[in-house]
């Protein structure tokens, strides 16, 4: 017996089993119906048969494998030699598969398997399960790959095959990445590599390393998948496998280029060209060619780039790939862009685009009609930038995403974010703002939307192809009967050029207001994100996180980098809150809602001080949220089943700091523990604490409760949100890490969270509003988050906390106890930083 390998997986093999057989003394002693002499005349025609198919197939003529496995596994069948027969109908699942019968193929493996249960041959069961999910998952039929390869795992080890083994794990982490589970396929993968590791298997550790880097670059966590290449790439040149070592060079370079480290993406790209040069791979030196030209395009080199596009461009036509030649095209198109050649960009912009129609590239199709359209914008054709944008918008609507996990799509979203932001833009250039509003809203929390519509309503379609229509976000404010304020911040070459400012009134009258950021905002401040950075600053709330945001702190007449706190929220009032001051309720107990677009989600809008010295919060009872959709989902949530009970966290025994590269205990919060036994004393109940506080105890207790209060050390994450976190007692192996990503996957009953915590508001800023915490509770179904913005100084927090529930107790309008405990807090402590931090985000009732 033999087999043959073909290769169908990302970077392995497809295990194919070609069983070659002779005359053997067991199959001449066994008995049947027939006579002795029968049985071995039979047998040796079937094993005949069966050898010739063999031969067949090794010389690719695969129609006549096929007719001879048919005979075989007949003869076989008669005889009743059913191992034979599985190992046959095995054979022709193989040669069904290389003729593109995958329907063939799935039924000859699923015979094979019956008949190898039947005779207990477990290894022969083993090869022919794998190979069903190999055609499962080459068919795109994921969740029927994953059980087949989750089904084949234990054969193995059963008959402790550790590289079988091995390898089902891997080709399940394969499916994994199909399937976009990507935290599942990284766990696969490491299980996989250790597995090779220890077999000292290094090529198909490498493979595995591979495809784990693909996995954690889908994920946007490149410094990881730089590791991860990193080992794939030193694997690769110790075997001395050069198309391995292409491949993870190539790869490597792509992160580097996404994590913005130009100077070592073209090291790489410089290192790789000449390999497949030297290899005469014309595709693959077109590919680092284009994506060279990308880097140096990047570094504003744009003599550079056009150079390698001009040597690429002829090798793509060479080879008849249009994709390529589109690709490039459509650079040029950018480079004609970026030196204010905007005809030139037109021009090629509408050649790249006849291509990526021609091939049904729907994606590049769509960039390049956004691109069009910014040129046509920057050329002041309105109209046609209109009709160019809405047509890309309406290409990214219809790519399916339903295969995507929530972060991907958040990072699909993302990516496709710019054209509802330039669409906006034609709009108002047209005297358009209603519309323009619908597109703000259309472009905004789109997975969010999703996926609390699919809880909500589970057996509908709840895919939005559309953008909302203005009576329905009007009907919202009515509903909500509050103020609401949206903001969309529009960029042009990266920096922010307009501040777009609708108002909907509780009547439901529309107002637009526009501030030319290029003239309002202070002299030599480039950016409201600097007066953002430069007021928290001045407050003393600073964060690695947010040092990006101030750009001169020794400037010091410069209002960017004022160290007078009240100068800097005057400055942010002036350009967020004066433009519509007189559309805000005079009544202090009337609610705005604020709706703000990227970086102002880190405004403190209670700390904005008006010229007559003024906190807002003074005049006006604040919330926030993501979109004016969303807050129709939050709604919505109030109508499903509450929970009855109260639950109250505070200062559980510390874990590990999970940011710290050495072994070090969060550090004790005692006034978090008096905070939640006082609130605990409000509710007639028991506050945990310390060692009680574990995980494992609070998420049993979360499932039931009404409300959630958690009193405990929070940090963020601005490039993965979902890696942000509380803590909560460790116990056992448990670290006592709660992430947002585990809080995502919950089903809360509860009316209200409260994340008394650092920088509990913060994460990662899309398009999808912030990812992080306060959105994890809102798509576990919470319609009420209150968190915080920055890391909140313990004692003053306490204050803030004891007297929201003391008011919370008197008036069930939370937005309103909450002002009114920000208003006590300040009156105790002055300082914004200790009062202005917390922001509810969602319902008031």
């Amino acid at each position: 017996m033999r087999c043959f390998l073909k290769s169908l997986s990302l970077t392995s093999g497809l295990i194919v089993a070609l069983f070659l057989t002779g005359i053997s003394a067991q199959f001449a002693s066994a008995q049947t119906t027939i006579t002795q002499a029968q049985q071995s005349n039979r047998t040796a025609e079937a094993d005949r048969l069966f050898r010739e198919g063999v031969q067949s197939y090794e010389a690719k003529q695969i129609g006549r494998a096929i007719a001879l496995w048919e005979q075989a596994a007949k003869i076989y069948q008669d005889i009743g030699d059913r191992q034979w027969q599985g190992k046959t109908l095995t054979n022709l699942g193989n040669a069904y598969d290389d003729l593109s019968q995958p329907d063939k193929a799935l039924a000859a493996y699923k015979a094979a398997i019956q008949l190898f249960q039947a005779v207990k041959d477990r290894s022969s069961e083993a090869r022919a399960t794998m190979n069903l999910g190999f055609i499962y998952s080459s068919t795109s039929r994921y969740e029927e790959a994953l059980a087949a390869f989750s089904r084949v795992i234990p054969i193995y080890r059963e008959l402790n095959d550790r590289h079988g083994e091995a390898r089902a794990i891997r080709n399940r982490g394969n499916v994994y990445l199909g399937l976009s589970r990507h935290a599942d396929a990284i766990e696969a993968f490491d299980q996989a590599i250790t597995i090779f590791g220890e077999l000292k298997d290094r090529a198909n550790a490498s493979g595995a390393s591979m495809n784990q880097g693909i996995a954690y670059s889908q994920l946007g966590q490149y410094e990881d998948a730089l590791i991860t290449f990193n080992l794939a790439l030193f694997m690769f040149r110790e075997l001395k496998d050069q198309k391995g070592e292409q491949q993870a060079l190539t790869n490597r370079a792509a992160v580097y280029s996404n994590l913005f480290r130009y100077k070592e993406a073209l090291a790489a790209y410089d290192e790789v060209l000449p390999m497949y040069q030297k290899l005469g791979d014309r595709s693959s030196e077109a590919k680092m060619l284009l994506s060279r030209g990308v880097i140096y395009f990047s570094l504003n080199r744009y003599d550079e780039a056009l150079a390698d596009y001009r040597q690429a461009l002829p090798i793509f036509r060479a080879i008849k790939n249009r994709d390529g030649e589109a690709q490039i095209l459509s650079n040029r198109g950018a480079i004609d862009s970026a030196l204010s050649r905007y005809e030139d960009a037109i021009a090629a912009y509408q050649q790249a685009l006849l291509i990526f129609r021609a091939i049904k590239n729907r994606d590049g199709e769509a960039t390049t009609l956004n691109n069009l359209g910014i040129m046509q914008i920057r050329t002041r054709q309105f109209a046609q930038a209109e009709q160019s944008l809405r047509a890309a918008i309406a290409l990214y609507e219809s790519i399916r995403l339903d295969r995507l996990s929530e972060a991907a799509k958040i990072s699909v979203f993302e990516i496709q974010s710019g054209s509802y932001r330039w669409l906006q833009q034609a709009l108002i250039a047209q005297n358009q703002p209603e519309k323009a509003l619908t597109v703000s809203e259309w472009g905004r929390t789109k997975a969010l939307i999703e996926r609390l519509s699919q809880q909500l309503q589970p057996n509908t379609s709840q895919t939005t192809r559309n953008a909302p229509d203005l009576n329905t976000l009007t009907q919202i404010a009515r509903s909500q009967n509050a103020t609401l304020v949206e903001y969309s911040t529009i960029y042009d070459r990266g920096k922010e050029t307009q501040l777009y400012i609708w108002v909907i009134q509780p009547n439901g009258k529309v107002s637009f207001r526009q501030v030319d950021l290029t003239t309002a905002l202070p002299k030599q401040c480039s950016q409201i994100a600097q007066l953002i950075g430069n007021s928290r600053n001045s407050i003393g709330v600073r964060s690695a996180q947010s040092d990006w945001l101030i750009v001169d702190e020794t400037a010091q007449k410069n209002p960017c980098s004022q160290s007078d706190s009240d100068e800097n929220f005057k400055v942010l009032h002036k350009l967020l809150i004066e433009p519509i001051a007189s559309l805000l309720p005079t009544d202090p107990n009337q609610h705005v809602v604020f709706i703000p677009d990227r970086t102002l989600f880190l405004v403190p809008f209670p700390a904005l001080k008006a010229a007559n010295g003024k906190y807002l919060i003074e005049k006006h009872t604040l919330r926030t949220a993501s979109s004016i959709q969303l807050l129709d989902k939050t709604r919505a949530l109030k109508s499903r089943p509450r929970g009855k009970d109260t639950l109250i966290v505070g200062n559980p025994f510390m874990p590990n700091d999970p940011n710290s590269s050495q072994v070090k205990q969060l550090s004790n919060l005692p006034n978090a523990e008096q905070e939640a036994m006082t609130i605990a004393s409000l509710f007639n109940t028991q506050a945990i604490t310390g060692k009680q506080g574990t995980k494992k105890t609070v998420l049993k207790q979360m499932l039931d409760a009404k409300i959630i209060h958690l009193a405990t050390h929070g940090s963020f994450d601005d490039r993965n949100g979902f890696r942000s976190w509380l803590a909560l007692a460790p116990f056992e192996k448990d670290s006592g890490i709660l992430t947002a990503e585990e809080i995502t996957r919950l089903k809360l009953n509860a009316d209200l969270v409260v994340l008394s915590a650092c920088d509990t508001g913060r994460g990662r800023v899309t398009g999808d509003g912030v990812v992080g915490l306060s959105r994890s509770f809102i798509a576990a179904g919470v319609p009420s988050v209150i968190v915080s913005l920055w890391a909140v100084p313990d004692a003053p927090t306490s204050d803030l906390m004891k007297a929201f529930y003391q008011q919370l107790q008197r008036n069930p309008d939370k937005a309103q106890a909450l002002r009114q405990a920000m208003l006590a807090t300040l009156k105790a402590h002055p300082n914004p930083k200790d009062w202005a931090a917390f922001t509810l985000i969602g319902e008031a009732l």
